[in-house]
């Protein structure tokens, strides 16, 4: 299968609270801000809903997005200005450990303001309340990636000053700024592995969540293999088998059993021997701080570890 390239030309990135699903609501939610601690709940609580084969997304807050920021071919019908064809980066906040991606939509269509129509399928019943949930991105499902919560593993940094490349305090954030673009690039190598990961192997399932008679939910939902990230770190060691940095160590509490997984071999490549028969922890998987992480997918086809050692004068 030939390698999925994602056209750079509209991307955005939008945070959201951190969810399982963002397929209803869900107990405690955290990390979206004062509204979401505040009252429970978030228009983005279905943005992985399959509705009649479309995800509806929200971008908070309010659901205002500067369109001229991600294109200047903006077009207009009933709902308002919206711009087709964006590759949107689902990002959400953690309570600790900052934002990391969490999903995204290919080829989606985004509105300017936010479009309520008081569908059925978006209604949130919280509190003796029934509020529709307001949207302004709208995908096909087949074209919404959710990926599983524990393996969220790419994290933002936060731009704290105005020379900084880094996702601010909005949840919007264009990556439009020359200074954010080799950022930019860095995560969108990641998303594309991820997808070109999914095509390649079974390590990389596609779930289909069914909520019963009503509604059928079939969002893609990318989700590693558990089994051998666990069994490489208790072989190899919770900490960089390149540079030896440790999270724990630098983070206390925080950073404690966290550490990123690397398949040495591009999964695509190693799924598709003919003497394959499953990932082997100890000789296909490393364990790597993510700035490892990061360096190792700078070119590809990625760089071997002994290559990264090397910059280090490690042997």
């Amino acid at each position: 299968m030939q390698d999925v390239i994602i056209h750079r030309d509209k991307v955005v990135f939008i945070n959201l609270t951190e969810m399982d699903e963002y397929n209803g609501l869900e107990a405690n939610l955290k990390g979206g801000g004062a509204f979401i601690e505040q009252n429970g709940y978030g228009h983005e609580v279905y943005n992985f809903r399959n509705d009649n084969g479309k995800c509806y997304g929200y971008a908070p807050p309010y659901s205002k997005i500067r369109l001229a920021r991600i294109s200047k071919a903006i077009s207009h019908d009933i709902f308002g200005d919206y711009i087709d064809d964006v590759f949107v980066i689902f990002t959400c906040s953690r309570e600790q450990g900052g934002r990391t991606v969490c999903g995204f939509y290919k080829h989606a269509r985004i509105y300017a303001e936010p479009v309520s129509d008081n569908r059925n399928t978006r209604v949130i019943n919280i509190g003796g309340q029934t509020i529709f949930a307001k949207y302004n991105i709208v995908c096909d499902v087949e074209d919404a990636v959710l990926i599983s919560r524990r393996d969220r593993s790419k994290v933002l940094p936060r731009s704290s000053g105005n020379n900084d490349a880094g996702h601010g305090q909005h949840p919007v954030w264009y990556a439009d700024e020359p200074k954010c673009q080799r950022l930019k690039s860095n995560l969108l190598d990641y998303v594309e592995s991820l997808i070109n990961q999914a095509n390649a192997s079974d390590e990389f399932k596609y779930h289909i969540h069914n909520e019963g008679k009503v509604s059928v939910v079939s969002t893609k939902q990318i989700d590693r293999s558990q089994k051998a990230k666990t069994e490489c770190i208790i072989l190899k060691g919770c900490y960089c088998n390149v540079c030896g940095f440790n999270f724990e160590k630098t983070y206390g509490k925080l950073g404690e059993d966290y550490i990123e997984v690397h398949h040495i071999t591009p999964i695509g490549e190693l799924s598709s021997a003919e003497d394959y028969e499953g990932t082997d922890p100890e000789k296909d998987l490393i364990p790597l701080c993510s700035n490892c992480h990061s360096m190792i997918h700078r070119r590809k086809p990625p760089y071997q570890p002994d290559e990264i050692k090397a910059l280090f004068g490690i042997t």
